[in-house]
């Protein structure tokens, strides 16, 4: 006979996914403590204060993107730092 209950693991990992899901949707809102530790934003006790980073265009950012993209054919930089600026640089482009 079989009982209704669910195993541990299962459990744990049905939890592991809500959670994943609200992470997710956090981000979307641009809400999430993940999304605040990604994007280099840290609390100071002002959630209202404008970031003092300095804002670029897409067209600056795709200028950027362009020249990395030559350094890394030129072998200036490996594939890991390439990786980490070009994801750091497309976080960086809005979309309107």
């Amino acid at each position: 006979m079989a009982t209704g209950r669910s195993s541990f693991a299962k459990r744990q990992r049905d939890m592991a996914k809500k959670a994943r899901a609200e992470a997710k949707r956090q981000k979307r809102l641009g809400r999430g403590e993940l999304y605040d530790l990604e994007h280099g934003r840290q609390e100071d006790g002002d959630g209202d204060a404008p970031s003092q980073a300095p804002t670029l265009s897409n067209d600056e950012i795709m200028a950027k993107v362009e020249d990395l993209h030559r350094r890394y054919d030129d072998g200036q930089l490996d594939l890991e730092t390439f990786d980490e600026q070009r994801a750091s640089l497309m976080a960086q482009i809005s979309v309107d």
